[in-house]
């Protein structure tokens, strides 16, 4: 099965090697939208706008900051039933040059639809965005790879817009609870304690933002 692969970034050169490495290893179809080449509205909109210009029927969308393994790529590759609305795939979320295993960041609890077929699914959402789709959905074993953070200065300049656009309410204290203790983040070390207190600062700063715009 031919299939594109969209990349959305904020410009070209944010892009990861490994990104359009891993692009290229799968399709001749591969298109990249930039903030300079499509205005940037939200980020459901941007990737529904590289879909758009995609040649084939089915579409692997990639972040800039993304990658996939190479069994990930087999994988696809190898896929023999196509009648499918979508795959769910899993990631790997590398925060503070460490790969996560718990806190939530875990590849079983980031699983989305990333490879689907336009004509039967759409993203929607301001953040956070997912892909809505209709038909059945199958599921792949293999994971694609995330540079989620490498800093905190990237998490806080990412903060006060991702927080702006953010609809959910979560109770800060509750969420750094299911990170740090449901989802054992005290196993990945520091960066569990400190990721899981990082994104409870997230959910109060949006809790207050939301009352603020009421008062």
């Amino acid at each position: 099965m031919q299939l594109s692969v969209s990349i959305i970034a904020t410009d070209p050169a944010c892009i990861l090697p490994q990104c359009l490495d891993s692009a290229n290893k799968l399709s001749d179809d591969v298109v990249i939208i930039t903030n300079s080449s499509h205005k940037f509205i939200n980020y459901s909109d941007q990737k529904n706008f590289a879909t758009s210009k995609c040649k084939y029927d089915w579409v692997l969308s990639l972040d800039a900051d993304e990658w996939l393994e190479d069994g990930l790529i087999k994988e696809i590759k190898d896929i023999k039933d196509w009648d499918y609305g979508g795959f769910l795939i899993r990631r790997k979320n590398i925060i503070f040059r460490k790969v996560m295993n718990h806190t939530n960041w875990e590849p079983q609890a980031d699983k989305h639809i990333w490879l689907y077929n336009q004509k039967m699914g759409k993203w929607s959402g301001n953040v956070h965005e997912e892909v809505k789709v209709s038909g059945r959905i199958g599921e792949l074993k293999s994971c694609k790879m995330h540079v989620n953070y490498i800093s905190v200065e990237q998490f806080m300049n990412k903060l006060n817009d991702y927080t702006s656009r953010e609809t959910k309410i979560i109770n800060p204290f509750l969420d750094f609870v299911r990170r740090y203790i449901w989802h054992r983040g005290f196993l990945d070390g520091w960066h569990g304690l400190f990721s899981s207190y990082l994104m409870m600062i997230y959910h109060l700063t949006v809790w207050v933002k939301k009352k603020s715009s009421l008062s």
